[in-house]
């Protein structure tokens, strides 16, 4: 036990940087959002729902990428899985830059299909380093400033690739090359997070001398469903905004993009108030940050404006990502410490099968209720949003507070 506590005394302030570095690369999904409508306009005859698709099938590639690799973590080590995936991801992601003629959305797919592959191998690594360095109040804290550090790079992403699509349509996929950033960062600081969970595995001699591995608990999968479903109403309202506000007239790529952006603001205040709001709400703060969420999804229905649209995905973005963030230290806490990069994986994958599951809902809902045609999301993802609030709030959730 003390060679453990010692490993964790010896992070420095830069290792604990090295750390947090990986969450700058998490927000990819984001980068494409503020484009979409661009897209549409360049590629024309291409249907929207493969327009989305490019944007959304990055999170179902890195899936079952995530799942494999977050259970190898302690085989080929964390740190060399980031910076491979990193590097991947960013490369790969940029590669249509230089295809400025293409009228193929092939090539568009394509590069997306490499940064899921790239996303799926690093996505796991950066909760999995806290939750095995980490534990209590100082997990909380810093899974909260990992989900900040991710949506203040959402922030920039969005921000960068909107503006450089008023250039040119391809022009937004150099926004991926900010990830070389962060990938120095951990290459210098990032700690290896293997030799923790080697540690615990051999606290468990008689566990492991009788073959199969710690077992999951049941309720990780639950808290995974249930997490899956709240995030899937904040990232689908991210891909469809800048469809939306371009067909009500409101907005172009760049505008939209600052509107998308206050999704990542919510979610930066989030971050920063999470272990307040554990200690305030308990098991609670997941029924009253599913409630918020569905509150700030009807501004997205009715709005007539930019800025009433921004206020809604305001709160849309601190009420799911407080209930996503809740998610991953509740399956945290119950997870046996050696299964910790795999239950890291499954959270990340449920991260990643949002952004998947987003245009196609877009697409069912609209075929369920014609009559609203764009706008027949929002009432579909309020009522989603309403049920995971109801469990929550009936729910004691004691996950989150498991000592």
């Amino acid at each position: 036990m003390e060679e453990k506590t010692s490993a964790r005394q010896d992070l420095s302030a830069l290792n604990v940087l090295g750390i947090l570095a990986l969450f700058c690369c998490m927000s990819e999904f984001a980068i494409l959002t503020p484009s979409i409508a661009s897209f549409a306009h360049h590629f024309v005859g291409t249907d929207i729902t493969t327009i989305m698709f490019a944007n959304s099938v990055t999170g179902v590639v890195s899936v079952p990428v995530t799942m494999i690799v977050g259970g190898m973590l302690h085989k080929i080590g964390f740190k060399p899985a980031a910076l491979i995936g990193i590097l991947v991801m960013s490369l790969g992601g940029a590669f249509p830059f230089l295809m400025p003629e293409i009228t193929d959305y092939t090539y568009v797919i394509v590069s997306r299909i490499i940064v899921g592959i790239g996303l799926g191998i690093m996505f796991p690594v950066g909760n999995a380093t806290i939750i095995a360095f980490f534990e209590g109040e100082k997990r909380s804290r810093l899974l909260g400033w990992g989900i900040t550090i991710q949506f203040v790079f959402n922030l920039i992403y969005t921000t960068v690739a909107g503006y450089l699509t008023e250039i040119g349509w391809n022009y937004s996929f150099l926004a991926y090359l900010i990830g070389i950033v962060p990938f120095l960062l951990a290459l210098i600081w990032l700690p290896e997070a293997k030799y923790i969970v080697l540690e615990k595995e051999k606290d468990a001699p008689r566990l492991t001398a009788a073959g199969p591995k710690e077992k999951i608990p049941s309720a990780i999968w639950g808290y995974a469903l249930f997490a899956l479903a709240c995030w899937t109403c904040v990232v689908t309202v991210q891909v469809v905004t800048s469809t939306i506000l371009d067909v009500r007239g409101l907005a172009g790529p760049g505008e939209a993009a600052l509107v998308i952006n206050c999704c990542g603001i919510g979610t930066i205040l989030c971050g920063m108030a999470f272990p307040y709001l554990v200690k305030l709400l308990k098991g609670r703060l997941f029924g009253v940050c599913a409630l918020i969420a569905a509150i700030g999804i009807v501004p997205c229905l009715i709005a007539q404006s930019p800025v009433m649209y921004a206020c809604g995905v305001f709160l849309l973005g601190f009420g799911g990502s407080a209930f996503f963030t809740a998610a991953q230290n509740a399956t945290g806490n119950i997870a046996p410490k050696s299964r910790i990069p795999f239950v890291s994986g499954i959270m990340t994958s449920m991260m990643n099968l949002g952004p998947f599951i987003g245009p196609y809902l877009f697409a069912a809902s609209m075929a369920a209720i014609p009559s609203m045609g764009n706008d027949a999301i929002f009432p579909v993802l309020i009522g989603i949003a309403l049920i995971c609030a109801v469990i929550g709030l009936v729910h004691p959730m004691r996950a989150l507070i498991k000592e």
